[in-house]
C-alpha cells in the first residue's frame, strides 16, 4: 500500500534576544536537507517567514547585512522552487516589532504581544498577510511563472478563530492549510490553538473552523502527525542527546537564544481527552525530534499509518538529525511506494 509522507519545514529565525543569523539558521541547515531530499527524489514543503523577509526589504537601503541577507534568503526559495519543492508564507507578526541588532546582524525578537495573528490590527493584518503572498509571488515567479502560492501554515498554530483568516484565504486563492495538529491545545498569552475536537482524520475538508469537517469545503487540511514516545525511550532518549551534545558536540545552542515558552493558563480544552502541547507523551513528529533512540518508533508509526507529517525547523537540525533522516528515508522508500507530493494525496 501507498505511504503518502508529507514533508514540512517551518522556514524562521529564533524568538528572543537573539535571532540567530540567516546563514546559520536557514541556508545553510536548509542545504544539508536538500541534499538529504535529493538522494529519494522526495518532495518538501516550506513555509518561510514572509513576515521576517518583509522586514529585511524594509531596511536592505539601510544596512548591507540586510541586503545580503535578503538576497541570500530569496536565492535559496528560488533554488528550492526550482528543485522541485513547494515554498508557503508562515506569518509571525511579531516581527512589526522586530528590533535589528546591526552589531551582530541578528534580531530582537523579545515582545510577543503580537506573536498571534488575532491580536494585531485589522491593517496588519491586511498589510502582512497580503504583503506576504505577493512578495513571495515576487521572488518566485521569475523562476516559476505560474507557480500558485495557495497553502498556509499559522504561527506557532494560532489558525483560530479561522474568521481571522478566512477573507485573506478566498482573496488569495488559498486552498490548503497545515497548522492543525490534532488533538493538541495550547493557552497563553502568546499562542492560543484548540485542536482538541479535530476530526479523527489526516486529511479533510473545512469551511469555517479547521476543526470542523465539512465534505464540501473550500479547504483542505492536512493534520500534523504525532506519536507517543514511551517513558523508557524518553529514558535512553535524553542520555544519548546528553553524550552527542557534550561529546560530540552536535547541537544548535549558538544559534540564537529562543525565548522559553509562555506557559497554559487556566482556561479548559474543548475534549477532555486533549493533549497539552507542554506536557504530553505525545510529540509532534519532527525531523530535530528524531534520534538514533527514536528512530524505531518512527518506523513503526509510518508501518501501522498511511500518511506521517513531519514538521520541523532548519534552525533546529543537527549534523545527527539529518544523519538519522536520511536513514528513515533510505528504509522507508526501500520498503514501500511513496508519496511525498501533498496534492497528490487522498483525502
Amino acid at each position: 500500500m501507498k505511504k503518502q509522507l508529507l514533508i514540512t519545514y517551518d522556514y524562521e529565525l529564533f524568538l528572543g534576544n537573539r535571532s540567530g543569523s540567516a546563514d546559520e539558521c536557514l541556508i545553510q541547515p536548509t542545504e544539508q536537507t536538500l541534499a538529504v531530499l535529493e538522494k529519494y527524489k522526495a518532495k518538501a514543503v516550506f513555509f518561510v517567514d514572509t513576515t521576517y523577509l518583509l522586514q529585511l526589504k524594509k531596511k536592505i537601503d539601510e544596512y548591507a547585512g540586510c541586503k545580503k541577507d535578503f538576497e541570500k534568503v530569496t536565492a535559496q526559495i528560488k533554488q528550492l522552487i526550482s528543485a522541485g519543492h513547494y515554498v508557503y508564507p508562515h506569518l509571525h507578526p511579531h516581527w512589526l516589532d522586530a528590533e535589528y541588532l546591526a552589531g551582530t546582524n541578528e534580531w530582537r525578537l523579545n515582545k510577543i504581544e503580537k506573536y498571534r495573528f488575532h491580536n494585531i490590527t485589522a491593517s496588519e493584518k491586511q498589510f502582512v498577510f497580503d504583503e506576504s503572498v505577493q512578495l513571495l509571488k515576487e521572488i518566485i515567479h521569475p523562476v516559476a511563472p505560474g507557480y500558485e502560492v495557495d497553502c498556509y501554515r499559522a504561527g506557532g498554530w494560532c489558525i483560530q478563530p479561522f474568521e481571522d483568516f478566512k477573507m485573506f484565504f478566498i482573496k488569495n486563492n488559498f486552498k490548503y492549510d497545515m497548522s492543525v495538529i490534532g488533538g493538541f491545545y495550547q493557552f497563553s498569552s502568546a499562542q492560543y490553538f484548540d485542536f482538541s475536537m479535530t476530526p479523527k482524520k489526516d486529511i479533510y475538508h473545512f469551511e469555517d473552523d479547521v476543526t470542523v469537517e465539512k465534505t464540501n469545503g473550500r479547504f483542505t487540511e492536512f493534520n500534523i502527525s504525532s506519536l507517543e514516545i514511551k517513558n523508557s525511550t524518553r529514558f535512553f532518549d535524553k542520555a544519548w542527546l546528553k553524550y552527542i551534545h557534550k561529546i560530540k558536540g552536535d547541537h544548535t545552542f549558538n544559534k540564537g537564544q529562543g525565548q522559553a515558552s509562555v506557559a497554559n493558563d487556566m482556561q479548559q480544552p474543548a475534549a477532555v481527552k486533549g493533549h497539552d502541547i507542554l506536557n504530553s507523551k505525545k510529540e509532534r513528529i519532527a525531523v530535530e525530534l528524531l534520534t538514533l533512540v527514536k528512530l524505531p518508533a518512527y518506523l513503526k508509526f509510518i508501518h501501522d499509518n498511511n500518511y506521517m507529517q513531519f514538521i520541523s525547523h532548519p534552525k533546529m537540525l543537527t549534523q545527527h538529525n539529518h544523519k538519522i533522516f536520511d536513514r528513515f528515508l533510505k528504509k522507508v522508500f526501500g520498503t514501500f511506494e511513496v508519496e511525498t507530493d501533498f496534492k497528490k494525496m487522498t483525502v
